[in-house]
C-alpha cells in the first residue's frame, strides 16, 4: 500500500534520473563528436606527412608492422 508521501518521493526521484540520463546523452554524443573531429585531423595530418615524406612514412609502417608482428607472435 503506497502513501501519498511515498508516491510523491517516487516521482520525485524519476524526473532528476530522466535529467540526468539525457545530460549523460549529451555529453556522450559531444565527446563522440570531438573524437570524430580528432580522428578527421589525425587523418590529414597523417596523409599530408605521408605525401611529403613517402619513403619515410614507408620504412615507418614496414617497421610498425615488424615489431607488431613479433609481438602478436609471442601471445
Amino acid at each position: 500500500m503506497m502513501l501519498d508521501g511515498e508516491s510523491a518521493m517516487t516521482e520525485t526521484r524519476r524526473e532528476p534520473l530522466h535529467a540526468t540520463a539525457g545530460r549523460v546523452l549529451d555529453d556522450a554524443d559531444a565527446q563522440v563528436r570531438r573524437v570524430r573531429e580528432g580522428v578527421a585531423d589525425f587523418d590529414r595530418r597523417l596523409r599530408d606527412f605521408v605525401q611529403a615524406q613517402p619513403l619515410t612514412a614507408l620504412l615507418g609502417a614496414v617497421v610498425t608492422g615488424y615489431i607488431a608482428a613479433r609481438v602478436f607472435r609471442r601471445l
